[in-house]
């Protein structure tokens, strides 16, 4: 046997070990931070535009930040939905010892996102100004959205990329590579929002070149990790099976539907915000936002740590494992959930005096946060059902999740609120809201699916 076959076998039984031994909670947690981290590092692209928009630039570049966010829940949506459906069937792939099988479907996944990506660029740079009133975009908001959704959108593929490549180096047990190219991301976004906006004074267009250009190093140290470091996972001969590949989506829905739902309620919230409160109540908005997207990410962070364990302990019939994963993760959900809605609810004042000091936004934001804050509460358990049940190949009930708490509940709370005794400010209830309505239909399907997720031992 060739060294290089040596290694490779090694590589494959330390895979299988991680995978599949007990592990404390304290190893739990040790084995999640690098993709709690990279999810925080992740909810950081956005806000750091966001941060620079306001700071620097004015209160319209905020605002158009937020005008261009549905554009990105689409080829966001579409690529994790890739990368959530396919991992999940490669990752038991791999349990049951089909490595071939995994290495050849995920380089076809691989090939069918780069054609998607494409697609979109071209449509999207087609359509640009329509699509951005239909979005919202009012005149005075223009000349900042037309810049900042173009740069966007010429850059859809590396970003779609380096979403799809971070979920896939965590299936092959390397989770502090996905760390690597998300703190590269970060720290490159940073630098270059600072350099095109402080330095050069590009506006704006800065801001989008600084995000895109960073994702880009991002994608690439990906791309580069496949190509030549990876261990049991390789890019090899694609075999198409769109059949497999069309489940793999149904699977994955839940989060594209996530994504999508997103940028609906982002696009409702902004019509109803600036009804009520101008352009000063979607710059506020954007604040909100972004503090939304830093302590989700939280969530998604144990979610999408504990994903690929589960999966790959479902394909390998290991229900202790499975069960343990479960554990481990609601109790992290539990305690973090107190944590953040403490954060949030008495730290209101910090969090939006961190990116704006307008007194008019500050004023708006302020208040409204401590009123958001109650879904944070809630938001955690159905962020993890919607991930353990993609993990399980159950896309129906994950997608179901997804939508309720994602647009079905939302779009109700945008109605309905603001028509209660809550007045205008029930708008900011919405969420917390939907949080809570879903959550009663996520543990009512925690409990019919238990033995899915929560099989007997022996």
């Amino acid at each position: 046997m060739s060294m290089k076959s040596q290694s490779q076998e090694q590589q494959g039984q330390l895979h299988t070990e991680d995978f599949t031994r007990p592990q404390s909670y304290g190893q739990f947690l040790s084995y999640i931070f690098p993709s709690m981290v990279t999810m925080i590092f992740l909810s950081f692209y956005t806000t750091i535009d966001g941060f620079f928009a306001s700071r620097f630039i004015d209160k319209e570049a905020l605002a158009a930040i937020n005008i261009v966010l549905p554009i990105t829940c689409v080829y966001f949506g579409l690529a994790v939905m890739l990368a959530t459906g396919t991992s999940a069937v490669i990752s038991m792939k791999l349990g049951e010892g089909r490595d071939k099988e995994a290495n050849s479907f995920f380089t076809f996944s691989l090939q069918v996102l780069i054609g998607v990506a494409l697609m979109l660029t071209a449509v999207g740079v087609i359509f640009l100004k329509p699509i951005l009133i239909a979005l919202g975009s009012t005149e005075i908001l223009m000349p900042y959205t037309i810049p900042y959704a173009l740069i966007s959108i010429i850059f859809i593929l590396p970003m779609m990329l380096k979403l799809f490549l971070e979920y896939f180096v965590r299936v092959d047990d390397a989770p502090k590579v996905a760390l690597a190219m998300s703190a590269t991301g970060v720290i490159g976004n940073v630098v270059l929002d600072g350099l095109f906006i402080i330095v050069f004074h590009m506006g704006i267009l800065g801001a989008a070149l600084g995000t895109a250009i960073a994702i880009t190093i991002s994608a690439a140290i990906g791309m580069i990790y496949f190509l030549r470091y990876s261990k049991r996972l390789k890019l090899g001969k694609p075999k198409a099976n769109w059949l497999l590949l069309g489940y793999c989506c149904y699977n994955g829905s839940s989060e594209m539907f996530t994504e999508f739902s997103t940028g609906i309620a982002t696009f409702l919230f902004n019509l109803a915000v600036l009804e009520i409160y101008g352009e000063a109540g979607i710059s506020a908005y954007s604040l909100i936002t972004y503090a939304y997207y830093f302590f989700i990410a939280f969530y998604f962070g144990v979610a999408v740590g504990a994903a690929p364990v589960i999966s790959y302990n479902y394909g390998a019939r290991n229900p202790a494992k499975m069960r343990e994963y479960f554990r481990y993760s609601m109790g992290t959900i539990a305690w973090s959930s107190l944590a953040i809605f403490l954060i949030s609810y008495f730290g209101n004042d910090f969090l939006i005096g961190l990116f704006s000091k307008e007194a008019e936004v500050t004023a708006i934001a302020t208040p409204a946060l401590r009123l958001f804050s109650y879904g944070f509460l809630f938001m955690g358990v159905n962020v993890f059902a919607g991930s353990l049940f993609t993990a399980v190949c159950n896309g129906k009930i994950s997608a179901l999740i997804s939508l309720l708490r994602s647009l079905v509940f939302v779009m109700a709370g945008i109605y309905l609120l603001p028509r209660t005794a809550l007045d205008v400010s029930g708008i900011w209830f919405t969420v917390p809201f939907a949080e809570f309505c879903t959550m009663v239909f996520t543990l009512y399907y925690f409990w019919r699916y238990r033995k899915t997720y929560y099989p007997p031992l022996g």
